[in-house]
């Protein structure tokens, strides 16, 4: 039996590119196509020309804007253009459709706000680049377009039925009508459009609280949390105005596991609505205006949650097959308060309601039609909800029987029919005291997530600590060798070169001695951001002590480690640096080995770059040895 997922991508019904973002698809395929070739393809879309230019201004650090496509593509690189124009050809083509329960304009607006705070977290959490994560956030939920596209009316039952039920999960309601859900189809089409494994793994992941995780130094663990961060800014921007005050804390809650201050959570929240609102208009997304975040987060205070504990307004259904005694009752329970009451006429509909405003508070007839009083209260105590609310039972009976039945069904209280007003808040009083202790439980647990979440930003700052050379901020030889230790592995699988730099400042005890260290820490700082700013993206730069840097370059043989190197030669020896009143220009040399059949671990890899360069600096200094390491015995 072929799964449901395969009988999706047979029949064609899924959301696919068209256009020109389909000949960039095909044409990126190509082993030798080429930026030049992408570019001319793209600028036949005026459209998509002036998105990626916009794009690649939004995420560039340098001050010279881009202003032609061809200029955008060579900056994004041929996979990340790929990604943007199906993103943006996905964008167009489904902005409406036949699903009449999925909403495509919220939608769009909720996937662009995700695009948007990906993009913006990756520019504080250096784990892709920017414009990667862009295409991330954007196509997260795509899942659910492709759902409402290929099932529109099975899929309109199901949205309705999570409506209705909004406790259960929606992917539960998926799963258990069309045999998938959207996490599963979004990662399989996102599969086949090529975006890397790196992005879907945690896109698999994130919306499931109950995953066990990834190890927290991990990038996919940062994935993970930037993805469900951006989710819930989305969230928070399109919620009610009455609900955001409490999103907005809850963000600033869980933004300390990214190492977001909540003093930074202001000006990172409104600069990325700023964008919504920017982008909104230029994809012709809706685009909310809200106020300033601290507006909002801090439209409350404490008093008037100390007024609102106090008068403990309760949500109350009252239920009874009587109309008469019924209103009597809900006009006694808001004779003088603040208090919001629903009336049902049978069990059943009390059932429903009970399940959809989450009472604080039932009040039911012992003798209801449908379901009575006794059978509703058992209903409800099976429930995880119902078990937090109130159940007052009344009859105008009041036999020993009837009363223990009552309590046995999970009742809290029992009355007469005929029970005045003082009476009925009387009782009540229990069910206030109990909001106001859930109310106080939950200030607790946020408050202790708080605390959990700050133990771990120091528990992760210790361990970074711990792998990071403080002067340069570049990892310390403990890291480096790890992380070699994992390149090894990783070469040894895949049996794909591995070639190691050692470049070591020259004459830099002259320096030190001549300008003193505090131009010497400098020297170092300055030449730590030039080499990490000239290297290339996949090669790592550690400091392993004194004036000794090392890069790892996975995949790389040794003519490509001999450019490479000999780039960032050139690119510190054209760096000037001010030293006191004087400018000081530095030079450097490298020694270069690869990994060969003999070569028997790390010590032995980095021991041969060691070697060449120190012929390096026989030779003369400011230039690039390699050494081919003898065989092992």
């Amino acid at each position: 039996m072929i799964p449901q997922v395969e009988q999706l991508k047979i029949s064609g019904q899924l959301p696919t590119p068209r256009g020109v973002a389909l000949a960039v698809l095909e044409l990126s395929r190509r082993e030798n196509a080429t930026l030049g070739e992408i570019a001319r393809v793209v600028q036949t879309d005026p459209a998509l020309s002036g998105r990626l230019i916009k794009l690649a201004n939004a995420v560039s650090h340098i001050r010279r804007p881009v202003v032609s496509v061809q200029e955008a593509v060579a900056r994004q690189g041929m996979a990340t253009v790929r990604h943007l124009a199906l993103g943006f050809s996905l964008l167009d083509q489904y902005r409406k459709g036949t699903c009449t329960a999925f909403d495509y304009q919220t939608y769009w607006s909720h996937s662009l706000l995700m695009a948007l705070a990906m993009q913006a977290l990756g520019e504080r959490i250096r784990v892709a680049a920017a414009d990667e994560l862009f295409v991330c956030g954007l196509l997260a939920q795509v899942g659910k377009l492709a759902l409402a596209t290929a099932y529109p009316d099975e899929y309109s039952a199901v949205l309705s039925g999570h409506q209705a039920d909004p406790a259960q999960p929606l992917i539960d309601l998926e799963r258990a009508r069309l045999e998938t859900d959207h996490g599963e189809l979004g990662i399989v089409m996102m599969a086949d459009w090529g975006i890397p494994k790196v992005f879907t793994e945690p896109l698999a992941h994130y919306e499931d609280p109950a995953h066990p995780g990834y190890p927290q130094d991990s990038r996919s663990n940062s994935l993970v949390l930037m993805l469900r961060q951006s989710h819930r800014l989305a969230d928070f921007a399109l919620a009610s105005a009455a609900d955001q005050p409490a999103l907005a804390r809850k963000w600033v809650t869980q933004a300390a596991e990214l190492d977001i201050t909540p003093e930074q959570a202001t000006a990172f929240i409104d600069d990325v609505l700023a964008s919504w609102r920017e982008w909104g208009g230029l994809l012709t997304v809706p685009a909310r205006s809200l106020p300033p975040f601290a507006e909002i987060f801090h439209g409350h205070d404490e008093g008037e949650d100390t007024a609102q504990e106090t008068e403990a307004p309760l949500r109350i259904v009252v239920a009874d097959g009587n109309a008469f005694s019924r209103r009597k009752t809900m006009a006694l329970l808001t004779e003088n308060s603040s208090h919001t009451v629903y009336p049902a006429d049978n069990g059943n509909t009390a059932l429903a309601l009970a399940m959809e405003v989450l009472p604080h508070v039932i009040i039911a007839q012992y003798d209801l039609p449908l379901l009575d009083g006794q059978e509703l209260c058992q209903a409800l105590r099976a429930t995880g909800e119902g078990r937090r609310m109130h159940i007052l039972l009344m009859a105008d009976d009041h036999d020993e029987d009837q009363l223990a039945r009552a309590y046995e069904a999970g009742a809290d209280g029992y009355a007469p029919g005929t029970l005045s007003a003082k009476g009925l808040r009387t009782r009540l009083c229990a069910a206030q005291r109990l909001v106001q202790l859930q109310n106080a439980w939950e200030k607790d647990r946020t408050q202790l997530r708080q605390i959990a979440a700050e133990l771990a930003v120091a528990n992760r700052r210790l361990a970074n600590a711990a792998l990071t050379d403080l002067l340069t901020g570049l990892p310390n030889r403990r890291s480096a060798m790890d992380q070699l230790e994992q390149a090894w592995s990783a070469a040894t699988r895949s049996g794909l070169p591995l070639a190691v730099m050692v470049i070591d400042i020259d004459h830099f005890k002259h320096i030190n001695d001549t300008y003193g260290h505090a131009a010497g820490d400098t020297v170092l700082r300055e030449a730590a951001d030039t080499l990490r700013a000239s290297a290339r993206r996949q090669d790592t730069v550690s400091r392993i002590g004194g004036e000794e840097f090392l890069v790892i370059c996975p995949n790389t043989d040794l003519q490509a480690a001999m450019q490479s190197a000999e780039r960032l030669r050139t690119t510190l020896e054209a760096r000037c640096i001010a030293i006191g009143e004087t400018e000081k220009r530095i030079t450097a040399s490298i020694g270069v080995a690869v990994r060969e059949p003999g070569t028997a671990d790390i010590d032995v890899l980095v021991s041969a770059a060691d070697q060449a360069l120190y012929a390096a600096k026989d030779a003369g200094r400011n230039r690039t040895c390699s050494r081919r390491q003898p065989p092992s015995e």
